[in-house]
């Protein structure tokens, strides 16, 4: 007889930052591409971070039911980071499922096997170039517009980022539909027709059709 003890997480456990060492003023941006990395926890999860281990301590073989794809590999090798040093001895088992339906969840534990380290690498690898580059052109053009015009220094940071460009894009790409948008004049077929209930022609219910070529924007038939 087996005890399987149940816990969550709240996504990401880590955080990456550069060292004391590495901060404002006090390295050139490019210095950050090849600065080290610390891996931290945030004051709101070194709670769950103690659980995990205390949990560890209690257990032979640690399941990880993190979502199946990339980012939940990498969040599986978190989790296993922190319950290692609470039991290094750990038989570490990765969970493949897609839905939580009874079936799948057997199926699951009957097919368990190892975490994907490919997946976790290239989910590391991008975390770390997200950082290197964010910071350095960051910095970079932070300290270079503060210094070429006026009123920059009172505006604080000016970020850089891999993501934020093409969110940024897909945001301004909307914003200039909107804006560009004219309305125009439409014109489509409406049918409702109202059927007597069977052997009752008190009682009525309506049907309603819809038009196959839908909104029309020539009124000429």
């Amino acid at each position: 007889l087996h005890t399987m003890i149940t816990t969550s997480v709240r996504g990401h456990l880590a955080n990456h930052d550069f060292p004391d060492a590495y901060g404002w003023n006090k390295c050139a941006p490019i210095a950050l591409f090849d600065a080290p990395i610390e891996t931290t926890y945030r004051d709101d999860l070194q709670g769950l971070e103690r659980m995990l281990r205390d949990l560890s301590r209690r257990a032979q073989v640690l399941i990880l039911w993190l979502d199946c794809d990339r980012e939940g590999e990498a969040i599986s090798d978190e989790v296993r980071t922190v319950c290692f040093k609470g039991n290094g001895r750990l038989k570490v088992l990765r969970a493949k499922f897609s839905t939580v339906l009874p079936g799948e969840i057997q199926r699951a534990l009957k097919t368990l096997g190892p975490v994907n380290e490919n997946f976790v690498q290239a989910v590391q690898a991008r975390s770390q170039l997200d950082l290197r580059v964010g910071a350095a052109f960051t910095r970079f053009q932070t300290m270079r517009l503060q210094k070429k015009f006026d009123g920059f220094s009172d505006q604080g940071v000016i970020s850089y980022g891999p993501c934020q460009f093409p969110t940024l894009g897909f945001v301004v790409e909307r914003w200039a539909r909107i804006e560009t948008f004219r309305p125009e004049e439409f014109w489509f077929i409406e049918l409702t027709l109202r059927v007597a209930a069977a052997g009752d022609n008190s009682r009525e219910r309506p049907l309603h059709f819809q038009w196959k070529r839908g909104r029309l924007y020539d009124r000429v038939l």
